[in-house]
């Protein structure tokens, strides 16, 4: 059964924005009546897609032009790279989100070992 969490009221929702919970940054949108939700970060570089023009459910990363359907998260002109998808629903008014189970964070010494284990040469 889906973890939904409440985002934003639909009514006040006029162009696609970030919301942010248990390590999940989403984009939120709504596109002719139906809310959607994608992954914010751009695939390119992981910048915010928020205040990216959006035009039919298009949207066009602020920082480098690629641009994603935010109905599919499909990038446009490259078949099969998407980013992630959520599913949406609006309950009285308020659209909701099912997000995974929270990331957990890494201590500082995690992330210290994980990136020397990741540099370690496989001839060695």
């Amino acid at each position: 059964m889906p973890n939904w969490t409440p985002t934003f009221r639909a009514d006040e929702l006029v162009a696609p924005r970030r919301f942010e919970d248990g390590g999940h940054a989403v984009l939120i949108a709504i596109i002719e009546g139906e809310p959607h939700a994608v992954a914010d970060s751009c695939l390119h570089k992981g910048t915010s897609l928020q205040g990216g023009v959006c035009k039919q459910g298009i949207i066009t990363c602020p920082s480098h032009w690629w641009r994603y359907d935010l109905r599919d998260g499909a990038l446009q002109g490259s078949s099969g790279v998407h980013l992630a998808t959520f599913p949406c629903r609006i309950v009285d008014g308020t659209i909701e989100v099912a997000l995974p189970d929270p990331t957990p964070s890494l201590s500082l010494r995690q992330q210290l070992l994980a990136h020397a284990r990741s540099g370690r040469s496989s001839d060695a």
